[in-house]
C-alpha cells in the first residue's frame, strides 16, 4: 500500500496528547505536526494522566504499552496508541491489551501475531523508523573526526536477573540445564523457541532453590517469562564475545554504559543519543548491530540510526531485515562470530563498496522508513478500525 497524508482523515481536526519517552516520542510529534495534528507533548506521570478527564484528547500515544493509561482511556472512551520497541514488553501481557479502545503496534511481528493467536483483537506489527529532520541538523566539526575507528557499536550491557538473582542460588544440575538452554541459542532460530523446552519441572526447581518470584502474565506464560529471563543471559554473554573477539584483530570502540568496564578493552564510555550517538555513526568505518537473540523478527531502532547517519551497517541476522532493506544492498548481515570477522575484514579493505552500501542503505530508509509513513500507517489502521473495517496485522507479513 503506497502511503500519503491524504490517508489520514482530517488530522486538522484531531487533538493528540503524547506522552514523553527518552527516545522516539518527540519524533512522532514532529511527525503528527507536520500531518496536522494539535500535538500536547508531556512527561508521563499520575497527574497528567489524571488531566486526561479535564483535556479529552481525540487520540493518546505512548512508546510501550501502559495499562494505566489503557484503563483510563477506556473509561473515557478515547482511542489510546501505543507504539512498543522493547522487548521484553511486559505489560503488553496484562489482560488490558485487549481493552475495546486500545490499539498497540508492536515492532516485532512474531510477538504481535502470537498476541493475536491468543485472542487480543486489535494488535499491530509497525516497525521503527528514523527522523532524517533531526539527524540532518547535526553539524560535524575538526573535533569530532578524531579519533575514528574501525568497528563502533552502541548498546548497553545490562546484568541480568538470571546472573544476579537466580544463577547463585541453583543446585548444580538445576544451573547445568539452564547452561543448556542459554548455549543452544548460539544457533540461529526465525523464532524464539526456548519456552517449548522448558517444562514445569524446571520451573519449579528454579523458583524452590533460588526464591526468585517467578511467575507470568494473562498472555505471558511462566515458561516464557523464564525464557526471556534465560535469552537476556545469552544476550549478555554475547555481546561480551563479540566485542573480545573483534578487539583482537581491529580498532574497536564500544559505548554504553559503565557495565562494559571490565569486560572488555575498548570501552569509550557513554553517547548521548541525540547529540553524540548520530555522530559515532557517521565517522565509523563499520558500525555494528547486535540484535539480542530473544528478539524473533524485529530490528531494534540503533538500525535505523545508523542507516538514517549514512553509517555502514553490519549486523546479525533477524527477518525484518529482508522484509524492509536487502542484504549485500543496504546493509551487510552476518551469520556467526567467524562471519562476521571475516565481513569486517573485507569491507574494511573496500571502501568503495562500503561507501556504496551505506549510501544506498540511506537512501532506503529515506524512502521508506522515517516516522511520517510510519504515523500515516499507524493512523489509518486506527481510523479503519474505529470505521468497521479490521486492519491487517501487518503491511510486512501474512
Amino acid at each position: 500500500m503506497e502511503v500519503t497524508q491524504s490517508l489520514v482523515k482530517t488530522p486538522a481536526a484531531a487533538s493528540i496528547i503524547v506522552f514523553d519517552a527518552s527516545v522516539v516520542s518527540q519524533d512522532c510529534v514532529d511527525a503528527l505536526k507536520i500531518l496536522g495534528f494539535s500535538v500536547m507533548h508531556m512527561p508521563l506521570t499520575e497527574e497528567n494522566v489524571m488531566g486526561l478527564m479535564t483535556v479529552r484528547p481525540d487520540y493518546v500515544l505512548t512508546i510501550n504499552f501502559n495499562k494505566y493509561i489503557s484503563e483510563a482511556c477506556e473509561l473515557l472512551k478515547i482511542p489510546y496508541l501505543s507504539w512498543v520497541i522493547d522487548t521484553p514488553c511486559y505489560p503488553i501481557y496484562h489482560r488490558s491489551i485487549d481493552n475495546s479502545y486500545s490499539f498497540t503496534f508492536i515492532y516485532d511481528a512474531a510477538i504481535a501475531l502470537r498476541l493475536r493467536t491468543s485472542g487480543v483483537r486489535q494488535v499491530y506489527h509497525l516497525p521503527v523508523a528514523a527522523n532524517l529532520e533531526r539527524i540532518n541538523q547535526i553539524q560535524l566539526n575538526d573535533e569530532d573526526r578524531s579519533p575514528t575507528c574501525d568497528v563502533s557499536f552502541v548498546g548497553n550491557l545490562t546484568k541480568t536477573e538470571y546472573r544476579t538473582l537466580i544463577q547463585p542460588g541453583l543446585s548444580e544440575k538445576t544451573r547445568a540445564r539452564c547452561t543448556g538452554l542459554i548455549n543452544s541459542l548460539e544457533q540461529f532460530s526465525a523464532t524464539f523457541m526456548l519456552a517449548e523446552q522448558i517444562d514445569d519441572a524446571l520451573i519449579a526447581s528454579v523458583c524452590e532453590e533460588s526464591g526468585y518470584p517467578l511467575s507470568g502474565d494473562y498472555y505471558l506464560s511462566t515458561a516464557e517469562k523464564l525464557a526471556y529471563l534465560l535469552g537476556r543471559e545469552h544476550s549478555w554473554q554475547e555481546r561480551i564475545n563479540l566485542v573480545n573477539q573483534l578487539e583482537t584483530r581491529f580498532s574497536v570502540h564500544v559505548y554504553g554504559n559503565d557495565a562494559w568496564q571490565d569486560k572488555i578493552n575498548c570501552y569509550a564510555g557513554h553517547a548521548d543519543h541525540f547529540s553524540l550517538m548520530p555522530k559515532i555513526f557517521q565517522l565509523s568505518k563499520i558500525n555494528l548491530n547486535v540484535s539480542r537473540s530473544f528478539v524473533e523478527y524485529g530490528l531494534p531502532m540503533r538500525v535505523f540510526d545508523v542507516l538514517s547517519c549514512g553509517g555502514f551497517l553490519v549486523t546479525n541476522d533477524k527477518q525484518d531485515l529482508h522484509k524492509l532493506f536487502t542484504n549485500g544492498k543496504d546493509l551487510v548481515v552476518f551469520r556467526d562470530t567467524q562471519d562476521l570477522l571475516e565481513i569486517c575484514d573485507y569491507y574494511l579493505q573496500h571502501e568503495g563498496e562500503r561507501l556504496a552500501i551505506a549510501e544506498q542503505g540511506r537512501s532506503t530508509l529515506a524512502e521508506h522508513h522515517t516516522f511520517l509513513p510510519r504515523m500515516i500507517d499507524m493512523f489509518t489502521t486506527v481510523q479503519n478500525e474505529l470505521d468497521g473495517r479490521p486492519a491487517p496485522l501487518s503491511r510486512w507479513y501474512f
